[in-house]
């Protein structure tokens, strides 16, 4: 079993109107999160910039790593967590929306570019990143999208596709019901981070926290701003196609060491291993298990080569 503990921050709605406070708050942010001793941080899209007007020269960006990640950075290695910040990223004269990605020892250990900038970002000059990769941790590949990339299903699958086990989105909007969707039929764990409500999802499509500033005793500061959650991300996803004849075989051998959530009106489960000794990597080889996106890949090229041969046969 490998536990962890995800905490989304709610960063205060309109920012505090200018980088540098924005900087200082995050940083006060982080050292708050250190009784709760968690893995990861994540801040909302833009927390850099957030409150800045539209024409500052803060939305140029700055280079990563610089003032911000190192700033950030250090808070992490003292509290010994991952941070998840959101902000302009500045790499000679472009300027990218950016998600960071901050290991334990305060190093950057990679950023994501938003794939899909709404339109008026992208007048405005914001560059569209290539594709949603993944990174790997101490606990295993986690990735990011951002904000709008919500609404364009090709990101979420590329995460997937990579093997995320964890998904942070640092958003302006919240997403509503497509939190559930894309951690269901995805695989992976979603964790929100945006000010009216960052949450916590699980592969399920359950919402384990939620925290955030519409809650009144958060805005009037006598609750955290955090969304905390435990989770065992010694799971995977699978379809029960080709699957679900081998279940029954792994609970005679595992009992109690092992968790199925069958989700059968999606035709999918999530199986968990509570061991120490066997990962779940270890269950999905002894039982020659195929998860979900491995599953959906090899259909996919089944049918492609299947309408390869229809055509040929045609002409």
């Amino acid at each position: 079993m490998k536990r962890a503990r995800l905490l989304s921050v709610a960063f205060p709605k309109g920012g505090y109107k200018s980088v540098e406070e924005n900087r200082r708050q995050m940083v006060e942010h982080v050292k708050r999160t250190a009784d709760y001793k968690p893995d990861f941080v994540c801040f909302t899209e833009v927390a850099r910039e957030l409150g800045t007007p539209g024409d500052d020269p803060a939305w140029d960006g700055e280079p990563i790593p610089g003032e911000t990640t190192l700033a950030i950075g250090q808070v992490a290695k003292e509290v010994g967590t991952h941070v998840i910040v959101g902000m302009e990223d500045r790499i000679g004269d472009e300027t990218y929306n950016a998600a960071v990605l901050i290991g334990r020892n305060g190093d950057v250990i990679g950023r994501y570019h938003k794939v899909q900038p709404t339109i008026g970002e992208m007048e405005r000059g914001t560059l569209p990143g290539e594709t949603a990769m993944t990174f790997d941790t101490d606990l295993g590949k986690v990735g990011m999208l951002i904000c709008f990339d919500l609404k364009f299903p090709e990101v979420a699958t590329s995460l997937a596709r990579n093997g995320a086990r964890i998904a942070f989105f640092p958003s302006m909007f919240n997403g509503g019901t497509r939190h559930q969707s894309i951690a269901r039929d995805h695989g992976m764990l979603l964790v929100v981070s945006q000010a009216n409500e960052s949450s916590v999802v699980d592969m399920c499509g359950r919402r384990l926290a939620w925290q955030g500033y519409n809650e009144p005793l958060v805005a009037k500061g006598e609750l955290e701003p955090f969304a905390v959650a435990d989770v065992n991300l010694d799971c995977k996803a699978y379809h029960l196609d080709l699957n679900q004849a081998k279940l029954g075989d792994i609970q005679s051998k595992y009992g109690a060491g092992v968790q199925f959530e069958i989700m059968r009106p999606e035709a999918t489960f999530v199986l968990s291993s509570l061991m120490d000794e066997v990962s779940i990597e270890d269950i999905e080889a002894e039982f020659e298990l195929e998860d979900l996106w491995t599953y959906y890949d090899r259909a996919r090229g089944i049918r492609g080569d299947r309408m390869g041969t229809v055509v040929a046969a045609v002409s």
